[in-house]
């Protein structure tokens, strides 16, 4: 009898221990990485009529008074131009490229290949197309496959897609906008970009 008892203390002990050790190991557990996700913002009609407009990626707002003296802001638009925060444009060392890709494809930063601005050198060039006199006659279109990969000065990583130069994202294919007396008025810039916060190069 007495080694019937044994025997089952020696097995209660046992299972005890399992339960403790399996309880320890799931507590040590990592929890799974969770996906990085970004969020895609959409700016329409932004109105550099006449003025320099400066952007802030982070803030998703346009930047003004003493802080365009700062880094505080990324890029500026002027007429067709488009500046960084570094080099010859701002005290900042925010760096760019325009890669060929889509939006959707652009899932990752590329590692090198930025630029500062220097003079006679934006490191934003050839997002649009001037169309000279073929039609629509003197117009500025947004290059399709032609996306801008922005590191800012705080090292963090952007993609902006510009969509329009024109008040209204208009339909640039319709005699409306082919006409030069009716084509709605310029310098309203409408774009999209994904800013990724955390320092990662991953953009989707």
């Amino acid at each position: 009898m007495n080694k019937f008892k044994t025997l089952a203390l020696v097995l209660f002990s046992s299972a005890a221990l399992l339960v403790t050790s399996c309880s320890k190991d799931k507590g040590n557990t990592p929890e799974p990485v969770k996906p990085v996700t970004i969020s895609v913002n959409s700016v329409t009609d932004l109105n550099g009529v006449g003025r320099d407009v400066y952007y802030s990626l982070s803030q998703n707002a346009e930047v003004t008074g003493a802080d365009i003296t700062s880094n505080k802001w990324d890029i500026k638009f002027t007429a067709t131009s488009i500046f960084v925060n570094g080099g010859t444009s701002g005290t900042g060392t925010t760096q760019a490229q325009v890669v060929n890709s889509t939006f959707a494809d652009l899932k990752t930063a590329p590692v090198d290949g930025y630029k500062t601005d220097a003079t006679g050198a934006n490191a934003i060039t050839g997002w649009y197309t001037y169309t000279a006199e073929t039609a629509p006659q003197h117009a500025i279109l947004a290059t399709p496959g032609k996306i801008i990969v922005i590191k800012t000065s705080d090292g963090k990583y952007a993609k902006l897609e510009m969509k329009s130069y024109y008040k209204g994202n208009p339909d640039t294919t319709t005699p409306t906008f082919a006409d030069l007396a009716t084509r709605p008025a310029s310098r309203y810039y409408t774009f999209r970009f994904a800013y990724q916060a955390n320092g990662s190069t991953t953009l989707e």
